[in-house]
C-alpha cells in the first residue's frame, strides 16, 4: 500500500483567505472586502433512507437527497449602506437617483421578501499552493441572519455574512457550482 504524499495532493492545499464577491461576472459586481477570519462555504444536505420491511439497515441504492442547502459566510469590516441592505432584506431602501448609492435604509413591511433583493450570486475565490483558485459560486443569495452591528472603542466593527443559496421555484438550478480556474486578474476587476 502506498502512503506518500504526492505532489497533485500538495498541490491542492488551500493556503492563504479568500476572496468574496457580491455579483461576480454580471451587472453590479462588487468586491465584498475588507475581510477578516477568512471565508466559510458549507453544504448541507438531508439524507433519507427508504425502508422496507425486512431491511437490516441502509440499504445501498435506497438512499435519497431530501433537500440540500449551501451557504457563504465570512465578516467584513466595511460598515457600507450596502452591507447593512444586505443583511436587512425586505427593508426599504432609498438611493440617489444619479448615483444609485444607498442614502438610507428604512424597516420594510413584514411578508415575502421581492424577488429583487436577492443577489445573483455571491463567489469566492480560494488560491492553492499549485497556483489555481477554488471557484465557489452560489446562487440566488441572501444573508437572512438579521443585522447585528456594533461600534467599540479601541476596536473595528465586524459583520457576519451568511449569504444563502436559493432555489428557484420554477426552474432547476444549481445552488452552487465548484471549479478550479487558473488564474484571477484582479487588476481587471
Amino acid at each position: 500500500m502506498e502512503t506518500k504524499i504526492t505532489k497533485e495532493q500538495i498541490k491542492n492545499i488551500q493556503i492563504d483567505h479568500g476572496i468574496l464577491f457580491r455579483n461576480y461576472g454580471v451587472e453590479g459586481q462588487e468586491l465584498i472586502a475588507p475581510l477578516r477570519g477568512g471565508t466559510n462555504f458549507k453544504v448541507e444536505r438531508t439524507y433519507r433512507n427508504i425502508d422496507y420491511d425486512g431491511s437490516k439497515g441502509k440499504t445501498k441504492g435506497l438512499k435519497t437527497i431530501d433537500d440540500e442547502n449551501a451557504t457563504l459566510t465570512a465578516k467584513t469590516l466595511n460598515c457600507s449602506l450596502q452591507t447593512f441592505a444586505d443583511k436587512l432584506p425586505g427593508a426599504k431602501v432609498t438611493r440617489d437617483n444619479q448615483t444609485k448609492k444607498i442614502t438610507k435604509i428604512e424597516a420594510g413591511k413584514l411578508g415575502i421578501i421581492s424577488e429583487d433583493d436577492y443577489i445573483t450570486n455571491i463567489t469566492m475565490f480560494a488560491k492553492t499552493i499549485g497556483g489555481e483558485y477554488i471557484k465557489v459560486t452560489i446562487t440566488n443569495a441572501l444573508d437572512e441572519n438579521g443585522l447585528d452591528f456594533s461600534a467599540v472603542q479601541k476596536a473595528e466593527g465586524e459583520i457576519e455574512l451568511v449569504y444563502s443559496a436559493h432555489h428557484e421555484y420554477d426552474e432547476d438550478t444549481a445552488l452552487y457550482n465548484i471549479e478550479y480556474i487558473s488564474n484571477l486578474d484582479l487588476e481587471e476587476m
